[in-house]
């Protein structure tokens, strides 16, 4: 008995040396169905850094944030009209979440609902489908920190041209 009783300990010590593993990767899903009309670079060729979508009808078809996994987000509302028709200018509405490593993932340029509001959720909906009018329909999706935009998370997923459905694999966060 003494003699597993030590065979235990030593592996429980062993347990407590191996490193706590690091946050899963998270698959951002498609928040609608529609195009991938814009990745890195704009289609006037300037960078741009971030996945834009376009799709769904302007102020009714839902918008999710996408992301798996529950996670709290902050919803900045500035443009509480619903905007179809109309060329969207100035600051737009956002749904931001934190991570720990200083990241942030966006979502922007969406009407709002009244799910439009801070929650943590699992691909929750938080608002409706936008309208930029140039040319359509158009949700933004970016991964930046420190003001520096990320594109490793979409590379490789998401082609502009592209034709998704709702929760199609756009990219993932590691």
């Amino acid at each position: 008995m003494p003699r597993t009783m030590k065979s235990l300990c030593a592996l429980a010590a062993l347990a407590a040396l191996v490193p706590a593993a690091s946050p899963a990767a998270r698959n951002v899903g498609a928040p609608l169905a529609g195009t991938v009309a814009a990745t890195t670079y704009s289609s006037s060729g300037a960078y741009h850094g971030a996945v834009d979508i376009d799709g769904g009808t302007c102020g009714t078809t839902p918008i999710t944030t996408g992301v798996a996994g529950s996670l709290a987000w902050n919803v900045v509302i500035n443009t509480p009209s619903t905007l179809c028709n109309t060329a969207m200018t100035g600051p737009q509405n956002v749904a931001r979440h934190t991570f720990a490593d200083g990241f942030t993932f966006r979502l922007m340029d969406f009407n709002k609902t009244g799910q439009t509001y801070d929650r943590t959720c699992d691909r929750c909906n938080i608002g409706a489908a936008g309208d930029k009018g140039i040319p359509a329909n158009s949700l933004h999706l970016q991964r930046d920190k420190s003001g520096t935009k990320d594109t490793s998370w979409y590379a490789g997923y998401s082609t502009v041209g592209e034709a998704l459905s709702l929760g199609e694999l756009v990219g993932v966060l590691d």
